[in-house]
């Protein structure tokens, strides 16, 4: 015969960083006063004891025990159910000696907080900023993140609004703020913000707030603005030295170097003045005199290298490369045509390898789709692979489960020709489970797209 442990407490949930007790009862079922050793096997016996941690027990009779938990209040400790045991030594019977073992409920705690990085930006259009919200709970942290300033002078973008963060760990949230106003010209300007992030607990929403400011610069800063004006002053300058000085010395050097005619006018001989002069003022060559040479036509201007000549009722003929006609226009480039942007869903039931199709945009027959800007969205946290295609030839693959919101910029645009086919292509491992009550069935990424749609030429 040995010991009987009889736990007389329902499990109650441990706080952290208090102080639960539970009551215990160690029976003595042998014949003769045994004493007994109580301790704590587990990885909790660090903050589980035994008070008293030996007793002396009558055959037949029991003792009360109790055990003492003090959880620390640590994201190191999770939330939930921790397993424990406890041991009862005899000294009277080594095999009367037993184990018991049971469970305590470690409750949760709330413990959170977000800073700026970096707290200050000097811009002249838009500044990105990060919130780090750190989670040191020992639970899942779901929170909401918004941004404001007093004076309503800038526009906020947020990536994630809506987030959660795992006990112990801190999620990065790109903050985008850009002022409303432009300034021309002037010194720095100080924009102060704010952003919150708000967690609904048991207790009601708790907040914590993060100071940040834009420093809004001048698009034309005072240096670039005198310097302008001192080269506008300088071209001004040198236009009036030229106006009212060198011009006006050049042409007195100019008649300088013009050579005297016989009546002493300043007229060079075999012009018609000069001429008249030397017949008496009639303009008919005097005797001994004679007449000025003639001066031949002018050749013609010789054709240039390359240059087709239009004959009489003939059309001109295209040159190389070119097209016959005027008004006539190439190709279209992705700089013409059209804004345009669309989105495309996907409703993929689960798969171990095959890709569901069924999620495409189709562009006109007679038009040419460039893409610059894609958003691929996996709002519901679904697990598997997505693919974008241009119809069946694979452009972009992408792990769904690694991002929530994923926004990328092609600087050399997607090119999709005519009857060309969008395709959001999915392979779906896990649906996600953070859109639809319960649990959703099947996988639904999406993808926002923009660009241009530009008409073909007929």
């Amino acid at each position: 015969m040995g010991a009987i442990v009889l736990l007389l407490d329902d499990d109650e949930s441990a706080v952290p960083g208090e102080e639960t007790r539970r009551a215990a009862q160690i029976c003595n079922s042998g014949s003769v006063v045994d004493r007994f050793a109580l301790d704590v096997l587990g990885d909790a016996k660090d903050w589980i004891r035994v008070e008293p941690s030996e007793i002396n027990v009558f055959p037949d009779q029991s003792v009360g025990v109790e055990l003492v938990f003090t959880p620390p209040r640590s994201a190191a400790l999770p939330a939930g159910e921790v397993p424990y045991a406890l041991r009862v030594m005899s000294h009277e019977d080594i095999e009367g000696s037993v184990v018991e073992e049971t469970t305590v409920t470690v409750g949760p705690y709330t413990d959170f907080g977000v800073r700026l990085t970096p707290t200050t930006r000097r811009t002249r259009s838009g500044a990105r900023f990060h919130a780090v919200v750190d989670n040191r709970g020992n639970a899942p942290l779901r929170v909401r993140t918004y941004a404001t300033d007093r004076d309503s002078a800038l526009r906020f973008a947020i990536a994630y609004p809506d987030t959660v963060v795992a006990p112990g760990k801190g999620a990065l949230l790109p903050v985008r703020a850009r002022p409303l106003a432009r300034r021309w010209r002037g010194t720095d300007q100080t924009l102060p913000f704010q952003v919150a992030v708000v967690h609904d607990g048991a207790d009601g929403p708790e907040e914590r707030t993060a100071d940040g400011a834009v420093v809004q610069a001048a698009l034309l800063s005072d240096a670039v603005a005198k310097f302008v004006l001192s080269v506008a002053a300088a071209a001004l300058a040198l236009i009036a030295l030229w106006l009212f000085v060198l011009e006006p010395g050049v042409e007195s050097e100019a008649r300088k170097q013009l050579p005297p005619v016989a009546d002493g006018s300043d007229l060079p001989s075999g012009t018609p003045s000069a001429a008249a002069s030397a017949s008496g003022g009639t303009g008919a060559p005097s005797a001994g005199l004679s007449p000025p040479p003639a001066v031949p036509d002018p050749l013609p201007p010789a054709p240039l290298p390359g240059a087709v000549r239009e004959q009489d009722g003939a059309a001109p003929s295209p040159g190389p490369g070119g097209t016959a006609g005027t008004g006539g226009g190439g190709a279209a480039s992705d700089g013409g045509g059209r804004a345009f942007d669309g989105r495309i869903e996907a409703d993929a039931a689960p798969s171990v390898s095959a890709f569901d199709t069924t999620a495409r945009y189709t562009v006109p027959d007679d038009a040419t789709l460039f893409v610059s800007d894609v958003v691929f969205e996996n709002a519901a946290a679904d697990e598997g692979v997505l693919r974008l295609q241009r119809g069946e030839q694979v452009l972009r693959r992408l792990t769904l489960g690694a991002f929530s919101n994923q926004d990328e910029h092609y600087d050399e645009p997607i090119r999709f020709g005519p009857g060309e086919d969008v395709v959001l292509a999915v392979s779906c491992r896990k649906p996600g489970a953070l859109v639809e009550p319960g649990g959703a069935r099947t996988c639904t990424p999406a993808a926002f797209f923009s660009g241009r749609l530009v008409p073909s030429p007929a």
